[in-house]
């Protein structure tokens, strides 16, 4: 009887480390970071870029740049990107309790850039970040990475938030300085 209960209790106890070891070799998947959304996530040392993307709709010659910068410093900071050969300067001015500058929407406007944009396809952007750290060290931290290109010929097939978002009209303004 004693053997029964030994091997019994030794089959319970493989059966649960075998049931709860499946995680062993595997990855866990809540603690990998993504970008939760269409756009992708830039960090540049104390400079970060969320929610990066390019919303097309005409015949791709022309798209927003969609973004929020974020200054982590305490001091003005300058965040450049180079998007096939159009070179996009955003300065981040710092206040304090106010680290966000909305790119491409809002109170800025549209940040209109020219180029050959494809639905569906990425775009190589280069970053490059401009700032003092907490040191009083001046850095420059520059990365390139793939931009998402979203949009359609019909607005009304584009997903309803970006709607709004999609380049109109030229004015003349594109490409200025944001801020």
């Amino acid at each position: 009887m004693k053997i029964r209960a030994v091997a019994a209790s030794a089959l319970a106890l493989a059966l649960a480390a075998g049931l709860t070891g499946c995680n062993m070799f595997s990855p866990q998947r809540t603690t990998m970071e993504y970008a939760a959304s269409d756009g992708v996530n830039i960090d540049l040392g104390d400079v970060h870029a969320r929610n990066v993307l390019l919303l097309t709709n005409d015949a791709g010659t022309e798209a927003n740049l969609v973004f929020t910068a974020i200054n982590t410093t305490s001091e003005d900071a300058q965040l450049t990107l180079d998007i096939e050969g159009t070179t996009v300067n955003v300065p981040l001015t710092y206040t304090p309790g106010q680290q966000l500058t909305d790119v491409g929407f809002g109170d800025q406007g549209q940040q209109l850039v020219q180029g050959d944009f494809t639905t569906g396809t990425t775009v190589e952007v280069t970053f490059q970040a401009s700032y003092t750290d907490a040191d009083g060290a001046r850095q420059t931290v520059e990365a390139t990475h793939a931009v998402p290109v979203l949009g359609d010929d019909d607005a009304a097939s584009v997903h309803e938030e970006y709607q709004t978002l999609l380049p109109q009209q030229s004015t003349g303004a594109e490409n200025a300085p944001v801020g």
